[in-house]
């Protein structure tokens, strides 16, 4: 079984790089189908991982991330810019710890910058999970936010934060539903409000299905996969009428 460690240990590690900056679609393959297994391979793990690694290097090998802005910037400061985010979490899904995989995505005019990962405490419901992958999009939106700023760009205000969960989306536009069971959320909610109150941003509710951060908390089904990964990879030659999800 070393053997088999050593292999699976050189393959996971040549995906890590690419899934963490040129192909974002194999991000949630990587970290629950490969890294997670490393300690104790199983023959299914190497037979998971040979058809991810063919996946990216023979089915896909011109894929990858980009970064084309929807519309055009003549260099004029009073052109605003747009800041939103995607949010979605998969509760309590690492079985070793309980913790839940954040999916929370920013986008700069419609193109990905920053993307989400595993959360580093354990929560205790799924508005929970919702709520705390929210406020960490809504931080790296403040980061984007800043930059431009720093720059003396401008930003289209208030930017829009998109939840497909009906309790964090409440909790982050209504002050009156803190309090008994919520408690413990309050500094992620005060962090939101304060936001809200600003004109910095704002929350709304989006259909699950309509969510591009869910192909990163979950396997999906290929319909959704198929979907979502042109919002990150374009529309690429292996798109039309072909069945390449990882």
């Amino acid at each position: 079984m070393a053997g088999l460690e050593l292999v699976r240990g050189d393959e996971t590690g040549a995906l890590t790089d690419p899934k963490q900056w040129s192909r974002p679609e194999i991000y949630n393959a990587t970290r629950a189908g490969q890294s997670r297994m490393m300690q104790k391979p199983q023959p299914t793990h190497m037979n998971a991982l040979k058809r991810l690694c063919h996946y990216v290097l023979v089915g896909t090998p011109n894929r990858g991330l980009v970064l084309h802005p929807d519309r055009a910037w003549g260099g004029s400061k009073t052109h605003k810019f747009c800041i939103r985010g995607h949010a979605d979490s998969n509760y309590a899904a690492n079985t070793d710890d309980r913790r839940s995989v954040s999916g929370g995505t920013t986008f700069l005019e419609n193109r990905p910058v920053i993307r989400g990962a595993t959360q580093k405490f354990v929560t205790l419901s799924v508005t929970e999970a919702e709520t705390a992958v929210g406020v960490t999009c809504a931080q790296d939106m403040m980061y984007v936010y800043q930059i431009l700023v720093s720059l003396e760009l401008s930003v289209e205000l208030p930017m829009v934060l998109e939840i497909d969960n009906k309790g964090a989306v409440d909790m982050a536009n209504i002050w009156s539903v803190l309090g008994g069971r919520t408690r413990h959320m309050e500094v992620r909610m005060h962090f939101l409000h304060e936001l809200k109150d600003q004109g910095l941003l704002i929350v709304k509710h989006i259909a699950g299905k309509d969510n591009e951060a869910d192909i990163f908390t979950k396997n999906t089904p290929s319909s959704v996969f198929l979907k979502h990964i042109p919002k990150f990879v374009g529309c690429d030659e292996y798109m039309e009428g072909k069945d390449n999800t990882a």
